[in-house]
């Protein structure tokens, strides 16, 4: 991405002067460049905040300084473009802080048209049904997944894009294998990127190690390794608990079996540590979603859909971590499907989207109708998926104002990849999930990664058959505040 040279300086309020000076990135490809605007806000809030610290506005060749701000460790800066008396573009740095002992900061702030997908100036490898996560210090960490070109080769490199320093690198190399899942374990700065199950593609045989990320370690140990046999398996699911665990649940064993097993994993001295539930699942599963239900303890965990090998499965299932338990609820499902996304809405409802599932003659078909679940009423139809919009491999990641956004994807088994992508949201007085769309990738992709950054973008890679730059997805001021 472009760094521009703009004069701007945030000075605190006491004797001892501090300097913030922002670098400014822009995108590479012009329908997304912010410029040319005839003026420009910049503002210093507090993270979250709906009313700023200090602000000015400027134009072109003006330099401006803004004083008078605190010290503090959750400071963003906001920049916002105006044509006439019309935002059009907008930038957000992640947080930083400002302390009267600390070294100037330069923190980067992404600055572009809002709803737009912007190019960036680096090119991640090749990847395709990889997994994008956020990072605890909001960077994104990109690994797994297959050659496209070459579906039985495993992409056994992992890379970084930190958007607070608006750099990205190779960070390390894990195994190879095929199918596994990525889950965070821990809390805060201990958390690790832990790698689960999957095949090894010149063997077949299933992965009898967890494997842990972190980036901050030194290169010769960012990946650590822990012999485990007892999820060689693919097509599972890891799902973060409040307190830093994950349960793992199902998946295929390499003979070809739906597993009906559960697993814990917690950090002990450093170490993932894996350890049987006391339940298993009532109907053995893969390619299936769980779905933690709320941030409080001991929330439970929606199992939604996969299949048992022959037929979708429609009673989903509700882990209980407490007493590490099933409960005896088995909710229907209006449409069973697999391979689909499973995501929680801000009111604690989950939206169920895409997937494919068969129809009369034993075919697979994409499902386009979306469901919502709550744990008062089961599944109720949400509506359906526009005409254009990707049912398959496709990302669908939720916005700081609790929206989400789906991008690319496929709309039949098979088919090519899409650029289109689209806004969900729910409509309480229909109950129903409102789908418009927005503005087009840069480039079609399918079984690409997404990942909500610090800075409240959305950074997009992977998923295309030739080298393609990433890009970002730059929502309003308005959903950041």
């Amino acid at each position: 991405m472009k760094a521009a040279a703009l004069a701007i300086a945030l000075v605190g309020c006491t004797d001892n002067t501090v300097v913030v000076t922002p670098i400014v990135d822009v995108p590479t490809n012009d329908s997304a460049s912010a410029f040319p605007l005839d003026s420009i806000s910049l503002a210093a809030a507090h993270k979250g905040a709906a009313f700023d610290i200090v602000s000015a506005t400027f134009t072109k060749g003006q330099t401006v300084t803004l004083g008078g701000i605190p010290f503090g460790d959750d400071l963003v800066m906001h920049m916002t473009g105006q044509v006439g008396t019309s935002e059009v573009a907008y930038g957000e740095t992640c947080p930083f802080t400002i302390n009267q002992d600390g070294t100037p900061a330069a923190p980067h702030l992404y600055f572009a048209r809002t709803v737009h997908f912007g190019q960036l100036a680096f090119t991640p490898l090749l990847r395709e049904g990889g997994t994008n996560v956020t990072y605890h210090d909001g960077s994104s960490i990109m690994l797994g997944g297959t050659d496209p070109n070459d579906p039985t080769t495993a992409v056994t490199d992992v890379e970084r894009f930190d958007p607070m320093a608006g750099d990205f690198r190779p960070l390390t190399e894990i195994s190879s294998r095929i199918g596994s899942v990525v889950g965070l374990l821990g809390i805060g700065t201990e958390t690790l990127v832990t790698i689960i199950g999957g095949v090894d593609p010149t063997t077949g045989g299933g992965a009898t190690f967890v494997e842990t990320v972190e980036a901050e370690n030194p290169a010769d140990r960012r990946v650590e390794r822990i012999d485990d046999s007892q999820m060689a398996r693919v097509g599972l699911t890891a799902t973060t608990l409040t307190d830093g665990s994950m349960i793992v649940i199902g998946g295929r064993t390499p003979s070809g079996s739906a597993a009906p097993d559960v697993d814990e994993v917690t950090l002990m001295n450093g170490a993932p540590l894996v350890r049987p539930a006391h339940d298993m699942l009532t109907h053995p599963r893969y390619d299936h979603t769980a779905t933690r239900l709320g941030d409080d303890v001991g929330a439970p965990v929606l199992v939604v859909g996969g299949t048992d090998g022959s037929a979708a499965i429609p009673e989903a299932e509700v882990f209980k971590p407490i007493i590490s338990k099933f409960s005896t609820f088995h909710p229907t499902m209006n449409v069973p499907r697999s391979r689909h996304h499973a995501i929680r809405m801000t009111d604690g409802s989950v939206l169920i989207v895409g997937g494919v599932t068969k129809d009369a003659m034993g075919n697979e078909v994409t499902v386009d109708q979306i469901e919502i679940f709550t744990l008062d009423g089961g599944f109720a139809p949400g509506g359906a998926m526009p005409a254009n919009a990707g049912l398959l491999d496709m990302t669908v990641t939720k916005l700081p104002d609790g929206r989400v956004l789906i991008t690319g994807g496929r709309r039949t088994v098979g088919g090519p990849p899409l650029d289109t992508a689209f806004i969900a949201q729910l409509n309480t007085d229909t109950n129903s999930i409102d789908v418009l769309a927005t503005d087009s990738l840069t480039v079609p992709r399918a079984g690409h990664g997404a990942t909500l950054l610090c800075d409240g973008t959305v950074l997009l890679s992977g998923g295309t058959t030739a080298p393609a730059a990433a890009e970002r997805y730059n929502p309003p001021s308005g959903s950041r505040r």
